[in-house]
């Protein structure tokens, strides 16, 4: 059946501030973004982000939709991440990433987009999200909830549990309560090369949801190798990564940890974050 997509876009000033997105280039006004009448599912997500790079630091970047048009309240959705450890040179380009959602809506109900960057100042940003509506959920099925958190890591071998949101300082870590399985992972995460190294990064997922015990899954490499003196070093970005069909067994309406651990050589302080969908 045909699609239909909503875009939205618009710039950011702060961290852990949620911004709405409410423009579409030279559309200044293009009202208020309304479930098709015949398209009841959120499919997927498609959408960039990028900082200004002023500064050294790192940062992640996610999108958060809200409004009655969601039937079970918000979805918060990582998009992806950058770092660097100076503030001259440096050229970023993210392509978008598409993100499977699946999400069951509200019928001519509104949704709200709002746009968070976390982690290290890195100036100003700017972010374009495009909803695409289907009349169903997609291969993944129905998403009935999802748990998303983000925080620093500060050092190698150290195991950081991530308990934060951006603006929502404590979010829910609750499985939905009718959920059954932990389908994907939807993750960024990238360090400020404070320091000559190499790590991988792993996610480890534990506590009463967890059925099968801890879980610990590989998410990426990172390295940083200083610039002969005088030089500038240019900055690196990530675009959010999907691990999808993981269908890890879990208890509905349980905690659930997450954490990430550095290891390796330290290469400075790293941002992650990381959404776990649930059907």
């Amino acid at each position: 059946m045909p699609n239909l997509f909503r875009t939205r876009e618009g710039a950011l000033s702060t961290e852990d501030a949620k911004t709405q997105l409410t423009t579409a280039g030279s559309r200044t006004a293009p009202g208020a973004l309304l479930v098709p009448g015949d398209k009841p599912f959120l499919q997927s997500v498609i959408a960039s982000f990028v900082s200004s790079n002023e500064s050294a630091g790192q940062n992640a970047y996610f999108i958060r939709l809200e409004g009655p048009g969601i039937k079970r309240g918000q979805i918060v959705i990582p998009v992806g991440a950058s770092g660097g450890a100076v503030a001259t040179g440096g050229n970023i380009l993210l392509p978008s990433v598409e993100v499977p959602v699946g999400l069951e809506l509200n019928i001519g109900q509104e949704i709200l987009v709002f746009a968070e960057a976390v982690g290290a100042d890195s100036g100003t940003y700017q972010a374009s999200v495009t909803l695409k509506f289907s009349t169903e959920a997609g291969a993944g099925g129905t998403v009935k909830g999802e748990v998303t958190v983000e925080g620093d890591i500060t050092a190698v071998d150290t195991l950081t549990r991530l308990t934060a949101q951006g603006s929502v300082t404590a979010p829910s870590r609750l499985t939905p309560p009718d959920a059954t399985l932990l389908k994907r992972l939807v993750y960024a995460v990238c360090s400020d090369a404070a320091a000559d190294g190499e790590v991988t990064y792993h996610v480890v997922l534990s506590g009463d949801a967890i059925k099968g015990g801890e879980q610990i899954i590989t998410l990426g490499g990172n390295s940083f190798i200083d610039v002969q003196s005088g030089s500038d070093a240019g900055r690196v970005g990530m675009k959010a990564v999907v691990l999808d069909n993981l269908d890890i067994e879990i208890t509905p309406n349980e905690t659930l940890d997450v954490a990430v651990e550095m290891a390796g050589v330290d290469v400075g302080t790293a941002t992650a974050l990381i959404s776990c969908h649930f059907v």
